[in-house]
């Protein structure tokens, strides 16, 4: 049966001369139905800790079906690889402590092959700050990737790999900060995690000042960062995160300024209860002696 082939060219100097360079790169495997997979790189020559750009496909020879971050080298998106309008995706991230190194993986794209012809993979408005904490700009080169796409009699499909993950997202540490110049000086959450099977699909957030009382809040759903509502400080905040196979990580940060004891209804759970037992065993013992008098 017919299918449809198509080569992928990408062309790098032998001999850089930027501090980094972002390009693609595709999965050699043809998948199912003519799927293949579009690698986004990054060679950085020093530390960089963000990124951002646009990456632009024509869509009339190409359906976007899936963008995949779960083995990025970015692990806090500022705003996770999304389609925007057609044929264009968008995306900015940091990586805290840099990152340096060739062939790093930003995300993964998965395509859909419609019809025959040419066209070509290009990156727009791409952007690399170095990790020298005043995020001074690092000249990038980004290089485009031309295409072909054409009718062959007979191609092999070999189906698309299903990926199996039972393991929740890595363990992570929310912080909480305030910067006068961010949502008007109040406090706020970041957060993030990776998930080297499937990827991050989402977040919940909860606050709760009496934690043993956090079953009735109510979860969430947001993205980082995440405007705190008791901007006393005085909450547990849980998050949650999920994979794209349903797993679920759940982390805990204590309040920065935990309420007073008289004000803490656990406390008050505890005198009262330590309050009742002791009661009840006076009672016992005081019954016991009446029986042996």
């Amino acid at each position: 049966m017919g299918g449809l082939a198509f080569t992928i060219l990408v062309l790098l100097p032998a001999c850089p001369v930027f501090a980094a360079e972002i390009f693609f790169e595709p999965e050699k495997r043809l998948g199912l139905k003519n799927q293949f997979m579009m690698n986004v790189f990054l060679n950085a020559e020093e530390p960089l800790n963000a990124i951002e750009g646009k990456i632009r496909f024509p869509p009339d020879l190409l359906e976007l079906k899936n963008i995949e971050d779960g083995n990025s080298i970015i692990n806090f998106w500022i705003e996770r690889p999304v389609a925007g309008e057609a044929g264009k995706i968008t995306f900015s991230g940091i990586t805290p402590g840099g990152y340096q190194g060739e062939r790093g993986l930003v995300f993964s794209l998965i395509f859909l092959v419609k019809q025959e012809g040419m066209g070509a993979f290009g990156i727009l408005d791409a952007k690399v700050l170095r990790n020298d904490g005043k995020g001074t700009e690092a000249k990038l080169q980004a290089f485009d990737s031309q295409f072909i796409i054409s009718k062959k009699p007979s191609i092999i499909e070999v189906p698309a790999l299903e990926i199996k993950d039972a393991a929740p997202p890595e363990s992570f540490v929310p912080e909480v900060a305030r910067d006068p110049t961010v949502f008007d000086g109040r406090w706020f959450l970041v957060f993030a995690t990776q998930d080297k099977g499937t990827g991050i699909d989402r977040y919940e957030v909860k606050e709760t000042r009496q934690r043993t009382l956090a079953i009735f809040s109510k979860w969430v759903s947001t993205r980082s960062p995440y405007v705190l509502n008791d901007q006393e400080l005085q909450s547990h905040v849980l998050v949650k995160a999920f994979d794209r196979a349903g797993n679920r990580r759940i982390v805990a940060l204590p309040p920065a300024n935990p309420l007073p004891w008289y004000r803490n209804y656990e406390n008050w759970g505890i005198i009262i209860t330590g309050g009742i037992l002791t009661l009840i065993a006076s009672k016992i013992s005081w019954r016991k002696r009446v029986r042996n008098t």
